[in-house]
C-alpha cells in the first residue's frame, strides 16, 4: 500500500508490481484487423511472434489502484472521492449501483516505445509496427488481469466489479483525463498527462471500475 495521501480521506491506494504477460502472436495479429490470424502471410506471422517475445522482455508493468467512494448527482455528474466531479451519462450509468469505485493507471514503462521509435528511425516499419501493437495487446492483456484481481481479491464477498470505462469513452471527454488523475492526490503515478489530454509514457492507459453488488 501506498503511504501518502490520496486525494480523498476515506480512499485507500495500492501500487502493484504486474508480471508481464505472456503474448500471443494471434492477438498482435487480430489487433492488426487479421480475422483468421492463422491465415496471414508467413513472413508476417513469423514477424508477430518475434515481436510478441521481444515486446514481453521490454515491459516492466506497473498499477496504482485507487478506492473510494462515488456520489451521483443531477446532469449524470458522478463525484469520485468526494470532490472529483465529472459530468458524463455513460459513467453515471455505469456506477448507477455503486457507492465506491476503483480508478487505476497502468503503464508499460518506457523500455518498449523507445525501442519502437528506434526501429521506427532505422526504417524497419513492420517490425516496428508489430512491437507497437503486442505493447497494446499486452496492456489489454494486463487491464483484464487487473480487473480479474480486483474481483476475485478486493471486492467483498456479495460484489464484483463492473466494466471497464476511462475518459475517451462515449461521452466522456479525453480533456478529464487529467482531472481523472486527480483522485490520487499526492501519491506518486508512474504516468503524466500532456496539454491533449494524452497519457505518458504512451503504453498507459486509465480505468474506472464500479464496485456493484452481485444478482
Amino acid at each position: 500500500m501506498i503511504t501518502k495521501a490520496p486525494a480523498s480521506p476515506s480512499a485507500t491506494v495500492w501500487r502493484w508490481t504486474l508480471e508481464p504477460p505472456p503474448i500471443p502472436a494471434d492477438l498482435v495479429l487480430r489487433l492488426q484487423k487479421y480475422r483468421n490470424p492463422a491465415a496471414a502471410p508467413r513472413l508476417i506471422r513469423a514477424a508477430a511472434i518475434a515481436a510478441a517475445a521481444e515486446a514481453r522482455g521490454l515491459t516492466s508493468p506497473c498499477a496504482v489502484v485507487w478506492r473510494g467512494p462515488v456520489a451521483l448527482g443531477r446532469d449524470h455528474a458522478v463525484t469520485l472521492g468526494e470532490r472529483h466531479t465529472f459530468h458524463t451519462r455513460l459513467l453515471s450509468r455505469l456506477l448507477a449501483d455503486s457507492r465506491e469505485a476503483y480508478a487505476v493507471v497502468l503503464t508499460l514503462g518506457e523500455a518498449l516505445e523507445q525501442r519502437v521509435d528506434a526501429m521506427l528511425r532505422q526504417r524497419f516499419g513492420l517490425e516496428g509496427l508489430l512491437l507497437e501493437t503486442a505493447g497494446w495487446a499486452a496492456i489489454e492483456l494486463l487491464i483484464r488481469a487487473v480487473r480479474r484481481r480486483l474481483r476475485d481479491d478486493m471486492c467483498a464477498p456479495g460484489t464484483s466489479v463492473t466494466h471497464r470505462l476511462a475518459p475517451g469513452y462515449g461521452d466522456w471527454p479525453v480533456d478529464d483525463q487529467a482531472a481523472l488523475l486527480g483522485v490520487f492526490g499526492d501519491v506518486p503515478l508512474p504516468v503524466c498527462v500532456n496539454d491533449a489530454a494524452c497519457l505518458f509514457p504512451r503504453k498507459s492507459i486509465s480505468a474506472v471500475f464500479g464496485v456493484v453488488p452481485t444478482r
